[in-house]
């Protein structure tokens, strides 16, 4: 096979809108795994968010999860790679969300748990989209960092997507160090600079004894692109985020038309 792995994000790429993985894009995925191909899920999401969906997919290698900042090998689920967001960081960008008002809800995430200050709608949806428990503090999340011993993984707010484009845009300028992105149209993350997709598939790649020319990586959302631009092809699906198309090599179908299975059998199943 000339690509003897796939590195592939799975909200808006593998997961489908209506929140499911097609028997299509299984079949494939087990047919490349048994052909000796190396098959991993590149997220954003919690490891315990993830897990289940790890499970119907019959994955037992390793995964992606943070944005890049933890792999965690499936079958153990201990973490085998992990970099964590500068505590002063986190606790700068929270405060200067909090300043914003209620058009934004931020999280924060530490030791594998999403923390919000209260509960509402926006959180809701997200954890119920997420499937994945949560915490209340029920005091600022800046405050909560600052007293916590633990390290925090990232942020990530949420709002519409006139606020989310602002919050990028305004964001970036204000802190230059850090990473700020969106992984969906209503979703905005911060987290370290260096701390990526990217970087993780190249570290998996040498665990792998693979070339990162010879990896694929596909996604739709901005936290996608580093791992896009990183692997020896880099795919959008067709639901992808401008952005997102303009940094890749080929455009797939969308997640709704099994683009993951039609990407297999074209590039690494002929």
């Amino acid at each position: 096979m000339k690509y003897k792995a796939i590195f592939c994000d799975f909200d808006g790429t593998l997961y489908r809108e209506d929140h499911t993985i097609s028997q299509v894009n299984k079949r494939a995925i087990k047919e490349f795994t048994q052909a000796g191909g190396k098959f991993v899920i590149s997220t954003g999401r919690l490891f315990s968010a993830i897990y289940p969906k790890l499970e119907e997919l019959e994955l037992d290698g390793d995964v992606i999860v943070y944005q890049g900042g933890g792999i965690f090998d499936i079958k153990s689920k201990k973490q085998i790679y992990g970099k964590f967001f500068d505590k002063d960081d986190t606790i700068a960008v929270l405060k200067y969300i909090e300043s914003l008002g209620e058009d934004y809800t931020p999280l924060v995430y530490i030791d594998d748990t999403p923390y919000c200050q209260e509960f509402n709608e926006a959180v809701g949806v997200f954890i119920g989209i997420c499937a994945v428990g949560y915490e209340v503090t029920h005091k600022p999340l800046s405050k909560f960092v600052e007293e916590s011993k633990s390290l925090p993984i990232k942020v990530v707010v949420l709002a519409d997507d006139e606020h989310c484009k602002k919050l990028v845009r305004e964001g970036r300028e204000k802190f230059p160090q850090l990473a700020i992105m969106r992984s969906h149209q209503l979703v905005v993350e911060a987290i370290t600079k260096g701390i990526n997709k990217g970087e993780a598939i190249r570290w998996l790649c040498d665990k792998y004894g693979v070339d990162v020319s010879e990896a694929i990586a596909m996604g739709d959302s901005e936290n996608d692109i580093e791992m896009i631009k990183t692997a020896g092809l880099g795919i959008a699906v067709g639901n992808a985020m401008d952005t997102v198309k303009l940094a890749a090599d080929y455009i797939a179908d969308t997640n709704d038309n099994d683009a993951v299975a039609q990407v297999i059998y074209k590039f690494c199943l002929k």
